[in-house]
Protein backbone atom coordinates (compact mmCIF):
# COMPACT_ATOMS: atom_id res chain seq x y z
CA UNK A 1 0.00 0.00 0.00
CA UNK A 2 1.32 3.52 -1.23
CA UNK A 3 1.13 6.55 1.42
CA UNK A 4 1.55 9.95 0.11
CA UNK A 5 3.79 12.36 2.37
CA UNK A 6 2.99 15.52 3.05
CA UNK A 7 5.54 16.60 0.42
CA UNK A 8 3.38 15.53 -2.28
CA UNK A 9 0.17 16.95 -1.45
CA UNK A 10 -0.48 20.18 -2.86
CA UNK A 11 0.51 23.54 -0.65
CA UNK A 12 -1.59 26.55 -0.92
CA UNK A 13 -0.94 29.39 -1.15
CA UNK A 14 -2.16 32.28 0.88
CA UNK A 15 -2.61 35.95 1.22
CA UNK A 16 -2.13 36.66 -2.45
CA UNK A 17 -5.07 38.00 -4.19
CA UNK A 18 -6.06 38.90 -7.60
CA UNK A 19 -9.36 39.43 -9.61
CA UNK A 20 -8.99 36.82 -12.22
CA UNK A 21 -7.51 34.04 -9.84
CA UNK A 22 -9.85 31.57 -7.83
CA UNK A 23 -7.11 29.91 -6.34
CA UNK A 24 -3.08 29.13 -6.42
CA UNK A 25 -1.22 26.23 -4.90
CA UNK A 26 2.30 24.23 -5.55
CA UNK A 27 2.47 20.74 -6.61
CA UNK A 28 5.14 18.62 -7.10
CA UNK A 29 5.18 17.06 -10.59
CA UNK A 30 7.39 13.83 -11.09
CA UNK A 31 7.88 13.16 -14.52
CA UNK A 32 7.80 9.54 -16.15
CA UNK A 33 11.51 7.93 -15.67
CA UNK A 34 12.70 10.92 -13.64
CA UNK A 35 13.65 10.35 -10.03
CA UNK A 36 12.97 14.09 -9.54
CA UNK A 37 10.06 16.66 -8.97
CA UNK A 38 9.63 19.92 -10.69
CA UNK A 39 7.89 22.31 -8.41
CA UNK A 40 4.73 23.67 -10.19
CA UNK A 41 2.42 26.93 -9.45
CA UNK A 42 -1.16 26.12 -10.74
CA UNK A 43 -3.29 29.30 -10.88
CA UNK A 44 -6.93 28.57 -11.13
CA UNK A 45 -8.94 30.94 -13.01
CA UNK A 46 -12.12 32.09 -11.73
CA UNK A 47 -14.90 31.38 -14.60
CA UNK A 48 -15.96 34.19 -15.95
CA UNK A 49 -19.76 35.54 -15.49
CA UNK A 50 -20.81 36.58 -19.37
CA UNK A 51 -22.50 34.36 -21.60
CA UNK A 52 -19.87 35.48 -24.77
CA UNK A 53 -17.72 32.41 -24.83
CA UNK A 54 -15.05 32.87 -27.19
CA UNK A 55 -15.67 36.48 -27.35
CA UNK A 56 -13.58 37.90 -25.09
CA UNK A 57 -11.91 35.13 -23.55
CA UNK A 58 -8.28 36.22 -24.75
CA UNK A 59 -8.91 39.28 -23.33
CA UNK A 60 -9.59 37.78 -20.35
CA UNK A 61 -6.63 35.72 -20.64
CA UNK A 62 -4.41 38.47 -21.47
CA UNK A 63 -5.26 40.25 -18.73
CA UNK A 64 -4.39 37.17 -16.42
CA UNK A 65 -1.05 37.18 -18.46
CA UNK A 66 -0.21 40.35 -18.24
CA UNK A 67 0.04 40.18 -14.02
CA UNK A 68 1.64 37.17 -14.06
CA UNK A 69 5.12 38.20 -13.12
CA UNK A 70 3.89 40.12 -10.17
CA UNK A 71 2.18 37.04 -9.22
CA UNK A 72 4.96 35.11 -9.33
CA UNK A 73 7.29 37.61 -7.88
CA UNK A 74 4.39 37.50 -4.61
CA UNK A 75 4.72 33.70 -4.24
CA UNK A 76 8.32 33.37 -4.86
CA UNK A 77 8.20 35.63 -1.71
CA UNK A 78 6.26 33.33 0.17
CA UNK A 79 7.15 30.03 -0.62
CA UNK A 80 10.25 30.40 -2.79
CA UNK A 81 11.90 29.13 -5.90
CA UNK A 82 9.57 26.86 -8.78
CA UNK A 83 10.08 25.51 -11.74
CA UNK A 84 7.05 26.53 -13.71
CA UNK A 85 3.34 27.93 -13.78
CA UNK A 86 0.04 26.02 -15.25
CA UNK A 87 -2.82 27.88 -15.66
CA UNK A 88 -6.21 26.21 -15.83
CA UNK A 89 -9.57 27.47 -16.82
CA UNK A 90 -13.15 26.84 -16.91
Amino acid sequence: MMTLSSHSLPRQITGIAHPLVADMYLKKDYRRGSQFAEDVLVIEARSRDDEREDENFEDYLLDLLTDLDDLKTQVERQVGSFHRIDIRTQ
